[in-house]
Parts: C-alpha cells; sequence; structure tokens
C-alpha cells in the first residue's frame, strides 16, 4: 500500500511538472522568439534567423518615429503613474478606512474599468473629451491610462492594507500628530510596497497600452508607431524595438524587487537586534 502511495505521488508530481513546463513555455515563447528574430541578418521575419546581425537595433534608433514615439509614450507613462499613484492611494485608503453609504458601489466603480472591454473604455474616453474642451494628444492619452492605472493601484494598495492596523493612527492622531504628518509617518512606510507596486504596474501598464492610445494618442505613441511601422514594413526592425521595452519593463522589475527586498530586510534588522 505504502509504494502504491508513493508510486501515485510520483506521478502527480511528474505531470505537475510536465504541466509547469507546458504553461511555462507557451508563456515564454511569445517573448523569446522576437528576442531571437531581432538579431537576424535577414530583410524579412523569418525563424529560425539565417545569421546574427544588429542592423534592426541600428535602424530603429535611427527611425525618427520610434524616437519621438519613444518620448512621448515615457512622458505619458510618468503622468499616468504619478497620479494613478495618488488618486488610487487615496482611494484605497479611502474604502479601507471609512465605511460610509455606497461604500461597495464605489468599489465595484473603481474596479469596473478593469472588466470592461477596451474598446468601449476608448470610445467612451474619446467622446467625452470635447466636454471637458480637450482634444486628442499627450495629456489626454495620460488621463485616459489613468483610467486603467487607478484601479491597479488601489488594488495592489488595498491588498496591502489587508493587514494594517488602524489603532496605529489613532494612537498617532492622540499623540498630536496632524492627518498629513500620521500619513508620512505612519501610515506610508507600512502601505510603501504596494503603493510603488502600484505605481510600477502604472507606468509599464501605460508605456505599452495600445487600446486606449488609438482613441486618445492621434498615433503618436511607440506601439502605435510600431503597428504604423508593420503594415508597411514586415522586418525585423519590429522585433528589435520589442526585445527593448521587453528588456526594459524586466530590468525595472528587478530593480523594483531589488529594492523591495532590501526595504524588507532593512526593516527586519532593528527587530533582530
Amino acid at each position: 500500500m505504502t509504494d502504491h502511495r508513493q508510486a501515485e505521488s510520483r506521478f502527480m508530481r511528474r505531470m505537475l511538472a510536465i504541466y509547469v513546463a507546458g504553461v511555462s513555455v507557451f508563456l515564454m515563447t511569445p517573448i523569446l522568439l522576437p528576442s531571437v528574430i531581432s538579431f537576424s541578418s535577414s530583410a524579412r521575419i523569418e525563424f529560425p534567423p539565417p545569421g546574427f546581425s544588429l542592423q534592426w537595433y541600428e535602424a530603429a534608433f535611427a527611425n525618427e518615429h520610434f524616437r519621438r514615439g519613444l518620448w512621448n509614450s515615457l512622458i505619458i507613462a510618468s503622468i499616468c503613474a504619478l497620479l494613478s499613484t495618488v488618486a488610487g492611494t487615496a482611494a484605497a485608503i479611502a474604502l479601507n478606512h471609512y465605511r460610509f453609504v455606497g461604500r461597495s458601489a464605489a468599489q465595484l466603480i473603481l474596479m469596473l474599468p478593469l472588466a470592461l472591454p477596451a474598446v468601449v473604455k476608448g470610445l467612451g474616453i474619446m467622446f467625452v473629451l470635447p466636454s471637458y474642451g480637450m482634444s486628442q494628444g499627450v495629456l489626454a492619452t495620460a488621463l485616459g491610462h489613468c483610467v486603467l492605472g487607478i484601479p491597479y493601484v488601489a488594488y495592489l494598495v488595498l491588498a496591502t492594507l489587508a493587514n494594517y492596523d488602524l489603532t496605529l493612527e489613532q494612537a498617532s492622531r492622540n499623540l498630536g500628530a496632524s492627518c498629513t504628518r500620521t500619513f508620512v509617518k505612519v501610515t506610508f512606510p507600512l502601505i510603501r510596497s504596494g503603493v510603488v507596486a502600484g505605481g510600477v504596474f502604472a507606468f509599464l501598464m501605460s508605456l505599452d497600452n495600445v487600446s486606449l492610445s488609438l482613441f486618445t494618442a492621434a498615433g503618436d505613441t511607440l506601439p502605435l508607431r510600431l503597428m504604423q511601422h508593420i503594415q508597411h514594413n514586415a522586418d525585423p526592425t519590429i522585433a528589435a524595438v520589442s526585445t527593448f521595452l521587453i528588456a526594459s519593463a524586466f530590468i525595472i522589475m528587478l530593480l523594483f524587487g531589488q529594492v523591495l527586498r532590501q526595504r524588507q530586510l532593512s526593516d527586519l534588522r532593528p527587530a533582530e537586534r
């Protein structure tokens, strides 16, 4: 009986390993293939590449449309990350700290943009822009991306607040600290990881957003420039730019993980002493 259970356990572990490997290959293939193709010596997108060359990276960096699109995307993503971090953090604190009429409805409305189809959000934003005297451009696109960025930040901050002790804020207020000083000295240090993670996710989400930018950016962000380019030029330049974006996102997440780990270790050292 014991041998049968051990054999069954080994079989389940093998099946789990095969499943994990299959899912990993499925997820990583769309990321690795452009990286390989970007070093191709061929003028067409083909796999496996016939030779090695860096010419498509040179062509990508020499393309004025790509450079201007990247610059606009960075500006939009930075504005989106800043506004989303502030608004999302405030919304999460309000939902977690206070009980008011319509709280459940407010939380539902806050998370609703994540469930709506991208075309619906894009069309809605495009139609509402004239009501605010705005037209397509950098600011309109940044505000449009905040529709998605704010729920991301709020969700991550709410997760950080799950085990938050409200009595710490009450003690701070009883000792004479103002609301602002309480937030800076007590609240923010405890939710910093969620706030920073939300800001990073909002930045990355905005940087490669296509669905909303299609209706608000007038075709002047890097993802839209890539779409325009591939319609007329099916060459590995697209793969080179994609590899650059993937590597940038990976580096940002890696640095964020290192900073977060160092902060966690520094918070543990006083306790160990």
